[in-house]
């Protein structure tokens, strides 16, 4: 079965064609208005409102506008009737075959050919270019735009042809697709020890963020680029120390690190110093941040040198780490058990990558860690590497369960989407589908979550004792964090 073509999204720009529904009674009714009104009877989920999803639906597919339709497509579904919502779908690419389903089908086509060169993506590029311009489109909406050009920039990055990645990244209308594309060339260019090459694209980069952090009153996109100043200053901190400025690196590494401590940061920021001729600063910056946030290998090379220098070789460090290790277990376990909580769990039965149904009911008398993701959900993604040790670290304790729901899916080959992911990456993680044409009674719905990645840990007696939001890619602190918090379910 083809995926649902879904093009419209909550936050279009107002469109004022008219269909004949009950909402189109209403003179110049706007897409806007119409997303709104499909959205609001589909998480009531009762019949009188799916009757009336029907409705609407039957007549925005009869629209002259791809936006209508495709709005159609999703009221299908959200109204259970998967069949129609099928041949509108299928419908789509043959009635608008210059539209914005036929432009997305078109860029996935070429940019996820990873077999071409920089060359070749660059034709393929222009004639994408060319058979659909942003002019065709009525929408303010460059965000495919600036991918597809964020896509061969890179590739000419990867073959190391910077001239050519400049002249992408200037195509690139939103600021935070063009902070994003900065970010990834620096760290490709770091992770080859080319840091005086990277060093013009940080400035740049660096001078972005610290503009979107101190913007007032921005707007969403101004918003997306302050996200990345954490991590564009780290590696801009980074480049500067490897390139020996190392006063400019700490300058830039203390700033971030007092708003936004990571692993990275601190260890970048700790080498600064001591090159700075501060031992027993940095010793302490590396010892406070495993104090706080726990044991981190990366950390022992350069806390031991600091720990030898700093006692004038004397001393034992392995006891020091030893005893380091045993207060950021015991900070640890102090943070995590003041956010316990205790709600029964709701009870749910769902079908795994293999067919089989699996339910809550059968892991009584096991510690459940719930994670709920979406293949198309970045933050996710990033906390997978981290799980995935959480997961190897209790794969021989039959009192541990991990079970990953994936959730938030419209497209129709959501499973084919799953496995093609984890057999890519590797994880062997025991993947559960949620319900995702009625999300009144999803699995997600019952847990109350509003955002994903959200992980849940349930007890023994089937009581959930935590329950957060969010991603990390900083794998030691994940696998932290999950053993305190099983640890402390464990007790009950």
């Amino acid at each position: 079965m083809k995926r649902i073509i879904t093009v419209v999204l909550l936050g279009a720009a107002l469109y004022s064609a008219s269909v004949q529904a009950q909402m189109a009674k209403q003179k110049g009714v706007t897409l806007e208005e119409l997303t709104k009104h499909v959205r609001a009877l589909s998480q009531k989920g009762d019949d009188a409102s799916k009757a009336e999803l029907k409705q609407e639906a039957e007549a925005m597919a009869k629209s002259k506008n791809e936006h209508f339709v495709s709005l159609a497509v999703r009221a299908y579904e959200a109204a259970g009737d998967t069949e129609r919502a099928e041949e509108v779908n299928e419908s789509i690419l043959k009635r608008f075959p210059k539209g914005m389903a036929a432009r997305g089908n078109a860029a996935d086509a070429i940019f996820r050919n990873e077999g071409a060169d920089a060359e070749e993506l660059e034709r393929e590029y222009q004639k994408w270019i060319k058979q659909y311009p942003p002019k065709a489109f009525d929408e303010d909406n460059p965000t495919i735009y600036g991918f597809a050009a964020y896509y061969v920039g890179l590739r000419y990055a990867k073959e190391d042809n910077l001239e050519k990645m400049n002249e992408y990244v200037a195509m690139i209308e939103m600021p935070s697709i063009r902070i994003h594309m900065i970010s990834d060339v620096a760290q490709e260019l770091l992770k080859n020890k080319q840091h005086r090459r990277a060093l013009p694209l940080l400035e740049k980069g660096y001078a972005q963020t610290q503009a979107a952090v101190k913007a007032v009153d921005a707007n969403m996109d101004t918003k997306r680029v302050a996200q990345y100043d954490g991590r564009i200053a780290q590696q801009y901190g980074g480049a500067l120390l490897a390139d020996g400025e190392t006063d400019r690196a700490v300058e830039v590494l203390q700033k971030v690190h007092a708003s936004r401590p990571s692993p990275e940061t601190s260890l970048a920021l700790a080498e600064g110093l001591a090159k700075q001729g501060q031992e027993l600063d940095a010793f302490l910056l590396l010892q406070e941040y495993m104090v706080k946030n726990g044991k981190r290998a990366d950390f022992s090379e350069l806390m031991s040198s600091l720990y030898a220098k700093l006692n004038g070789n004397k001393g034992d460090f392995e006891n020091y780490l030893t005893s380091i290790e045993k207060q950021a277990k015991e900070a640890l376990v102090a943070k995590y058990k003041s956010e316990m909580i205790k709600e029964e769990a709701p009870a749910f039965s769902l079908i795994n990558r293999n067919g089989e149904t699996v339910s809550l009911a059968d892991m009584k008398g096991k510690v459940v860690v719930l994670d709920f993701w979406a293949t198309w959900c970045g933050p996710c993604k990033i906390s997978f590497p981290g799980m995935q040790a959480a997961v190897n670290k209790y794969k021989d304790d039959p009192e541990v369960e991990f079970l990953f729901i994936d959730t938030w899916q419209s497209e129709e080959n959501y499973k084919e989407l799953v496995d093609n992911f984890m057999n890519e990456n590797n994880y062997t993680f025991n993947v559960l589908f949620d319900e995702m044409k009625d999300r009144s009674k999803a699995t997600v719905t019952a847990y109350g979550v509003k955002g994903i990645p959200t992980k849940v840990v349930i007890d023994k007696e089937g009581f959930i004792r935590f329950q957060s939001s969010g991603g990390s890619d900083d794998v030691e602190k994940i696998v932290n964090e999950m053993e305190t918090k099983i640890d402390l379910a464990k007790k009950g």
